[in-house]
């Protein structure tokens, strides 16, 4: 089986061609013939705005926005005519009060695709090591229903091509007591409304949750509605590429997916897994 990675980060090194080659290497071994670097939107000075705060999660990034996006697009387009397998793309969190100013910065760069991901609550940014002592004292049943409304809304945005790790919620193994059914199948609707792919990452494999993005819940609604899938590693160093894609690929064949999605310049395509 041929793979595709779209969701890759360079954070770990330079922006350079060698260090693209080293992912490239990885993936190869791996089966993977193409490697979408997707670097998170919070990088860069200038899309630091698109997550400011008065609290936690604007001191955060301002301290993380320290790369110019224009170094990053240019090491990707400089590997690409060099011949190698790669994409551009770009990983945006979604902030509802952001909105406007997250759907112009998408559209302002020459994009394969966009993944959009919901990475905070307000200041609580709900994955951030630095904060899990507060889902000690957090009704985790409100929180889930927070989160699955901000995506919600990222979805109906239409802003993204992809909707990332759709339920991270859950990465320090934090689960809703209650019954998440109606919740999931309205996500999975709405992804279908809008016409776009949601992501099956291994990346909860290598957590404190220790299982795949999304749940076998919430997959049985996106195969109801047969959302497009794609497989990602969420990778930041190259040894994670096509990591796990083995067990990825069992499962959505599980659910009776036959193709997986890819992106060029923003147009969705999609390739046959049954061979």
């Amino acid at each position: 089986m041929e793979f595709r990675d779209f969701h890759v980060h360079l954070e770990e090194g330079p922006f350079t061609v060698d260090w693209i080659k080293r992912f490239i290497e990885v993936g190869t071994a791996r089966g993977v013939i193409e490697i979408g670097f997707s670097e998170h939107g919070h990088r860069f000075k200038e899309s630091v705005g698109l997550l400011s705060s008065d609290g936690f999660r604007g001191e955060w990034t301002a301290g993380e926005a320290a790369e110019s996006i224009q170094d990053y697009i240019e090491v990707v387009e400089k590997a690409k005519s060099l011949g190698l397998p790669v994409k551009l793309g770009i990983e945006l969190d979604y902030t509802p009060e952001y909105e406007d100013d997250i759907r112009r910065f998408a559209n302002s760069y020459p994009f394969d695709y966009v993944l959009g991901s919901v990475h905070w609550l307000g200041d609580f940014g709900f994955d951030h090591p630095a904060l899990i002592h507060e889902w000690e004292t957090s009704d985790v049943d409100k929180v889930y229903d927070e989160y699955f409304d901000v995506l919600l809304m990222a979805v109906k945005s239409g802003i993204f091509d992809i909707i990332a790790h759709p339920d991270v919620i859950k990465v320090f193994g934090y689960k809703a007591q209650k019954d998440m059914s109606q919740r999931y199948d309205e996500l999975a609707r709405a992804i279908d409304s809008m016409d776009l792919c949601a992501e099956v990452s291994t990346a909860g494999l290598r957590k404190p949750v220790g299982e795949l993005y999304p749940s076998p819940l919430l997959m049985k609604y996106f195969k109801k509605y047969d959302v497009p899938i794609i497989l990602n590693s969420d990778a930041h160093i190259p040894e994670d590429v096509g990591r796990d894609f083995d067990k990825a690929l069992e499962f959505v064949k599980d659910f009776g997916y036959d193709r997986l999605c890819y992106f060029d310049k923003r147009v969705r395509k999609s390739v046959s897994i049954t061979n």
